[in-house]
């Protein structure tokens, strides 16, 4: 890697942001969301991915482990991925505009690029040969080459984009609800009318084709269960060919409308909160604690209500699908209160001490999220030095291993910084973003 930087007019406008110069609130929240995907993703990583949204199919689903999959979805479910998708929005505002302010020109926009391209290598990398399935980093990067274009809107603007996004993600929801009721229905029909020798149109071939893949997602085969198995408890090689059907399913096929309607109205809002002074602490604490009210207000009946919907169904995945319409609403509503109750937190000035932990966490990030997977790799798959507790623990007590995971790098990341600049991986993006080694050390 070259060690000299081109010479252009003001470079040192597009030297990586200083510790002085970051913005605690930010770091706080992005240590708290980076926490809270673990604590999200956790069940992927130690039970089959289907158990994720349906506990019935392994982990268990009475007693404690009922109770952890409420308050999981009812408080959680979705809000991390979307204050961290707040705060990714936020940092493309934040960062090109500290660089053009100091005169950085055009090279803002090359250092903004070049950070999205590495970042998505990093992203390809951890959904290959780190087996994470459920990576985002791609993602993000994708969302980031787009929204350079966003970053000096009006936050009106921001807001209305983001809110029609959301508002057609809520239509698609309520057509994909109606659409697998009705697939459902025609295959039942189908299926009862096979049993009692009537030959089938293609129509109803087709309609239990399809229900028999949407339960596959939900439900798991016991060829799909077996494979899982096979490839948590085989060689290195097996998971990674094990894995990766899954994971190019997910960054690709899914990827579109995790694209459009899950990441990027929350990227929008976040720069649009940003612009308005949320996101740094800089509003009143009425001005949070009304959020907390407005959006835990609306949230949490909204959350209530999908998981009676849920598990009033016995776990139906009809139900769950319906539970989905208002998803978007109730998910919006709660990332507000969440963060209304983050940010008076921050701004009552309690708790310093955890609070400047909670930032070391958030300065590094990207390293702690790479981190959680290289643990739970070790912890959860056979091969190497690898533990094999896949499939050995209920849902609970996978969150005991979220506590343990979270101490552990909420002191790592502490005594890392008491020491160098950057956490190892922050140090090796932005020595690539810059192409010149940057200094580790304190």
């Amino acid at each position: 890697m070259a060690e000299d930087n081109p010479t252009f007019e003001g470079r040192d406008a597009v030297a990586p942001v200083t510790k002085a110069a970051r913005v605690e609130s930010l770091d706080i929240l992005r240590g708290i969301a980076v926490f809270g995907i673990l604590a999200m993703n956790i069940t992927a990583f130690g039970l089959l991915f289907q158990a994720y949204g349906n506990p019935t199919v392994a982990g268990g689903a009475e007693g404690p482990n009922l109770l952890a999959f409420k308050i999981i979805n009812v408080g959680f479910e979705g809000t991390m991925r979307g204050i961290f998708s707040l705060l990714f929005g936020a940092g493309i505002v934040l960062l090109t505009e500290r660089m053009e302010q100091a005169g950085a020109g055009i090279m803002a926009a090359e250092v903004h690029f070049r950070r999205m391209l590495w970042m998505m290598l990093f992203g390809v990398i951890h959904w290959t040969l780190l087996l994470w399935t459920g990576e985002i980093l791609f993602a993000y990067s994708l969302c980031g080459l787009v929204l350079f274009s966003f970053r000096k809107l009006a936050p009106r603007r921001l807001l209305i984009i983001a809110g029609a996004l959301l508002l057609v993600a809520t239509v698609m929801s309520f057509g994909g609800a109606k659409s697998l009721a009705e697939t459902k229905a025609t295959a039942t029909a189908a299926l009862t009318a096979k049993a009692a020798g009537t030959k089938l149109t293609a129509e109803q071939e087709q309609a239990i084709e399809g229900w028999e893949r949407e339960l596959s997602h939900w439900t798991p085969t016991p060829e799909n269960a077996a494979e899982q198995k096979a490839w948590h408890s085989g060689s290195y090689l097996d998971a990674v060919s094990g894995q990766l059907p899954g994971s190019f399913e997910f960054q690709w096929i899914g990827l579109p409308f995790f694209f459009f309607f899950d990441m990027v109205p929350f990227m929008l809002i976040g720069m649009a909160l940003l612009k308005l002074g949320v996101l740094g602490a800089q509003r009143s604490m009425q001005f949070y604690l009304g959020m907390v009210v407005a959006g835990y207000g609306i949230g949490l009946p909204l959350g209530f209500y999908e998981m009676n919907l849920i598990v009033g169904s016995g776990f139906d995945i009809v139900a769950a699908r319906q539970a989905d319409t208002t998803y978007e609403i109730s998910r919006l509503a709660m990332v507000i209160g969440h963060l209304g109750l983050l940010l008076a937190f921050i701004k009552s000035g309690l708790f310093k001490a955890f609070q400047r932990g909670m930032a070391a966490v958030g300065t590094m990030a990207l390293s702690n999220y790479l981190m959680q997977t290289i643990v739970c790799t070790w912890l959860f798959y056979s091969f190497g030095p690898g533990l094999g507790l896949w499939g050995q623990l209920e849902r609970h007590e996978l969150y005991y291993v979220v506590g343990a995971i979270w101490v552990a790098e909420f002191i790592w990341s502490v005594i890392w910084l008491k020491y160098f600049r950057f956490g190892p991986f922050e140090w090796l993006w932005r020595s690539l973003t810059y192409w010149q080694r940057q200094p580790m050390k304190l």
